[in-house]
């Protein structure tokens, strides 16, 4: 009887320690900084790159705004595409304070089939640039349609993995992943808001 006893909670005990000493590692895969974005397609614009990027995979976009009169100038760019779409808008775009998404006013938004077409929404700052300097100036370009690269540390993120470093030509200690926002697209509109 006391053996069993014995090995019933010992066995508790080491559940309860694995548990306390893997708290420490959980990480939260969405960062904790600011980005507020609505885009409602319910008023047209079904032929943005970013309307194909919602409803296709492996198909990444960069997007951004500019404030104007009257509204917003909504910017994406896709890997591929010479042309950059500009299209004007007015209330379907809401941003905090009118201006700003993420660190660097843009976002990559795209879907992975690496992840059953799950929805991602990147900072398109690069993540160890902005660490070490704590400089929001470092956006992120598209290597191909998959990766986008950073000009100042040559870090590699893959779009379709949730965004961790798969090449590194200088071989850096720290390789942070993408910022990720949260987000929901409901098939009319697109939602970021983290905070």
């Amino acid at each position: 009887m006391s053996r069993k006893f014995f090995y019933k909670y010992s066995f508790l005990l080491v559940v309860c320690l694995c548990l306390v000493g893997c708290k420490g590692q959980l990480v939260d895969e969405y960062c904790n900084h600011t980005a507020s974005f609505r885009f409602d397609f319910q008023y047209g614009h079904t032929q943005s790159y970013l309307y194909a990027a919602l409803n296709s995979s492996d198909y990444f976009v960069f997007v951004s705004t500019n404030p104007i009169d009257g509204g917003f100038d909504l910017i994406t760019e896709a890997y591929g595409n010479k042309e950059i779409n500009v299209e004007h808008v007015t209330e379907a775009v809401l941003t905090r304070n009118g201006r700003a998404l993420g660190l660097n006013n843009g976002l990559i938004v795209g879907r992975s089939s690496l992840q059953n077409g799950e929805l991602y929404v990147f900072d398109r700052q690069c993540p160890n640039c902005f660490n070490e300097t704590s400089q929001k100036k470092y956006a992120l370009k598209f290597q191909n349609s998959a990766n986008v690269i950073c000009d100042r540390c040559k870090r590699v993120y893959g779009l379709l993995n949730g965004g961790v470093v798969v090449a590194d030509e200088i071989g850096h200690d720290v390789n942070e992943k993408l910022f990720r926002y949260r987000a929901t697209y409901s098939g009319t509109y697109l939602q970021v808001a983290n905070q």
